[in-house]
């Protein structure tokens, strides 16, 4: 009768599934791992019953839920990989550390030999758990991301484990040198290094790959271990409560693994124990199937029906496997340029050519299967108001000795005006107290310097309507908060102001205060803008059918005024190709392209944000790229403070993409925010700040800053954010 090998057989079986679903999650998972949902409506018998997270095990949850409201099962299926990697690499690394220093040491190498037995001594008299528990809770670990998280982990548990097996391969070594076949090879005249790769290493293969399979059992339990002491890959370390001086930890990690469900569901032991009992079950089959596996191994070697050679391949495919794994994961994320036949010379918000323009990203739109957001269609334009183009513009500040002239759209700006030519002299009204000024003749034909930090936009408006109403004044200057170039290229006309509003930058004010009885010297002429503004608006809809209805917004200019801004508008076409053509967009995905990116007035956000056409509820994250102006760039800007924690979705792709960008090496720009009223603000940036303070939406800001260095191209900020959008597309 045939004696079947059943630890070898239910070993493989076990082993076999767990391939499959680090391969193929997607075929056995139907919700997001990610999704976060705290409450639930569910009608029974015409009652509406609101649930709260963590939801029993039901149809909708078929292994339950945990207490952020993530499928249970999901969050399983999709962290077999994450957590079998880890558990395979650290015993990869215990063995790459072991078995030569085992060699040498057996061999004869008496410092190896005892580096070896005081490590091994050292790590049984101390647990390697408890020394991993000790040392993986530092700060320096707390919060990493998860490729340096991986890192840590493979490290630190790879040194506490290695000399235990170090041990073992040493005194194997011993063993088989002492067998009369090596006397024979000495006696021949074989180096040692010729005898331990010939002789000794095949006849330690059989039992060192038994070996490992056991020692990626014995990882996978440490992992488990230390996730109950909260000690997982990812762990944010964040502080949920410190209003009693005492800092309480929220122990979470947005990655799907194993020993994180384990931490964050400890509480929920007695009100909701398949949080707890999944997860552990995981764990307990796993490493059940990778000791079988072993088992099984050893037993058919026993019976020497498992040659030295079928064990060599059969590990040479195992790992061919775990290879296949990763080339089959690997995407391209290149953007590249649009090919576009024929484009304007120039688009500019106002014009017949943002009207052409708009027309064809609708149709392009159309192409990809994009669907209008709005029943009228993909344009939604926008009244401007009285506004006009600036044709020409100066500014010249005249001293004793010489005269300035200053760089429009650099060192100065205008925002209201109609054609003008004046020269006056400048009444620096910083220090003046304008809340209490009522009859202000010393402004009268002079050019009025207001400091706009102090105040707020209403204020401002307030103040200027004084000075017009009760002074003769020739002019008001606003001196901006940044030091760096300011640029408009429209301005209101006829809108009540009978004076112009010019912003100027730090540096030019400075220039104004040093030289205090100069005379400045004004002019402007402007072109009346025709048509309106035009938004271009589509929605490409989500395939999950729980979270299909939740939105990332891609915000994404399309005015520009010479040939780098044009690649910018070929590639912000190609970028929405790229997302459209990504292997599954679960969320939707809500295209804006927005007239009106040049200046600073008109931006098509603060017309959109009115009334956007969309639930704000849904929408989980704003991605404002309408500050990529230049296709060539020295520096990257970036901000996430409108992406809060309490936003965890948009937290996580803004960490995400932040990463990506730093391990790139591009130089990040960090926008200057002011904190008010629990969020933050960009005072300089009014279009920034339209989606998070008008709609709610947590929002993401990138741009290109110095032109002048083309040390990056856009199209390697594409990748980034390809590779960012498609790893959160769960």
């Amino acid at each position: 009768m045939k004696k079947y090998n059943m630890p070898l057989l239910l070993g493989s079986v076990v082993l076999l599934i767990l391939l499959l679903i680090m391969l193929f999650p997607d075929l056995f998972a139907n919700q997001s791992p990610y999704n976060i949902q705290h409450l639930r409506f569910v009608h029974e018998n015409g009652v509406l019953d609101i649930q709260r997270a963590p939801f029993k095990p039901d149809e909708d949850y078929w292994l339950g839920s945990d207490h952020l409201g993530r499928d249970i099962y999901s969050y399983m299926i999709y962290g077999t990989r994450l957590t079998i990697t880890l558990g395979l690499l650290i015993a990869l690394f215990e063995f790459i550390i072991a078995v030569p220093l085992g060699l040498i040491g057996g061999f004869g190498n008496n410092v190896v030999k005892i580096v070896i037995e005081k490590c091994n001594t050292l790590f049984s008299a101390i647990p390697a758990l408890l020394i991993a528990i000790i040392v993986l809770n530092l700060d320096f670990f707390a919060g990493q991301d998860k490729f340096y998280s991986i890192a840590s982990f493979v490290v630190v548990l790879t040194l506490v484990g290695w000399a235990r097996m170090g041990v073992l391969v040493l005194e194997r070594v011993k063993g088989i040198l002492t067998m009369p076949f090596i006397k024979g090879e000495v006696a021949i005249g074989k180096s040692n290094v010729s005898i331990a790769i010939e002789n000794v290493l095949p006849h330690l293969a059989p039992e060192l790959i038994v070996l490992f399979f056991m020692e990626v059992a014995r990882s996978l339990t440490l992992l488990m271990q230390l996730g109950i002491f909260a000690i997982f890959v990812g762990n944010l370390g964040l502080i949920s409560d410190a209003s009693a001086g005492v800092p309480i930890n929220l122990d979470i990690s947005f990655e799907p693994e194993w020993a994180s469900m384990l931490s964050t569901s400890r509480a929920l032991l007695t009100t909701a124990p398949w949080a707890v009992l999944y997860p552990a079950l995981a764990f307990f089959i796993s490493v059940l199937g990778f000791n079988l596996f072993g088992e099984g191994l050893r037993l058919r070697g026993r019976e020497r029906f498992f040659s030295q050679k079928t064990t060599i391949k059969g590990l040479l495919g195992f790992f061919a496997l775990i290879l296949i794994l990763n080339l089959f994961n690997h995407k391209d994320y290149s953007v590249g340029y649009a090919e576009i036949p024929s484009l304007p010379q120039s688009v500019f918000i106002g014009t017949e050519s943002s009207q052409k323009t708009a027309h064809f990203i609708a149709e392009r739109m159309h192409t990809l299967g994009i669907m209008p957001l709005e029943d009228s269609g993909y344009i939604i334009p926008y009244d401007l108001d009285q506004t006009a183009m600036l044709t020409h513009q100066s500014m010249a500040l005249s001293t004793k000795n010489q005269t300035i002239i200053l760089e429009p759209n650099i060192d100065f700006a205008f925002l209201s005006t109609d054609d003008i030519s004046e020269t006056a002299q400048i009444y620096d009204a910083r220090k003046l107290d304008l809340f209490t000024m009522h009859a202000p003749h010393e402004f009268d034909q002079k050019f009025v310097l207001i400091e706009k930090k102090y105040y707020s936009e209403h204020a401002l408006a307030s103040f200027i309507k004084k000075i017009e109403t009760n002074s003769a004044a020739k002019g008001v200057l606003l001196v901006s908060e940044s030091d760096t170039q300011i640029a408009n290229l429209t301005v209101q006309t006829g809108d009540g102001n009978r004076i112009p509003i010019i912003e100027i930058n730090q540096k030019t004010a400075e220039k104004f205060i040093s030289n205090e009885n100069a005379v400045l010297t004004v002019e402007a002429k402007t072109e009346s803008l025709q048509y309106d503004g035009f938004n271009v608006v589509g929605i490409l809809p989500g395939s999950d059918p729980y979270i299909g209805e939740e939105a990332i917004v891609v915000g994404l200019g399309y005015n520009y005024l010479n040939q780098s801004g044009e690649d910018v508008f070929k590639f912000n076409i190609n970028l929405m190709e790229a997302i459209c053509g990504l292997s599954e967009n679960r969320r939707s995905v809500i295209f804006v392209f927005l007239d009106g990116t040049l200046t600073k007035w008109q931006h098509g956000i603060h017309a959109l944000t009115e009334d956007f056409p969309y639930s704000s509820q849904d929408l989980q994250v704003y991605l404002d790229l309408t500050g990529l102006k230049q296709a060539s760039f020295g520096k990257i800007e970036f901000s996430a403070d409108q992406a809060p924690i309490t936003r965890q979705f948009a937290w996580s792709l803004a960490r995400q993409v932040e990463d990506q960008l730093v391990k790139s090496g591009l130089e990040i720009s960090y926008l200057s925010a002011i904190f008010t009223d629990g969020s933050y603000f960009f005072p300089e940036h009014q279009a920034y700040n339209a989606m998070f303070w008008n709609r709610g939406v947590p929002s993401i800001i990138m741009g290109t800053l110095d032109p002048e260095d083309t040390a990056i191209d856009v199209e390697m900020l594409g990748r980034i954010l390809l590779k960012s959008i498609s790893d959160n597309n769960y």
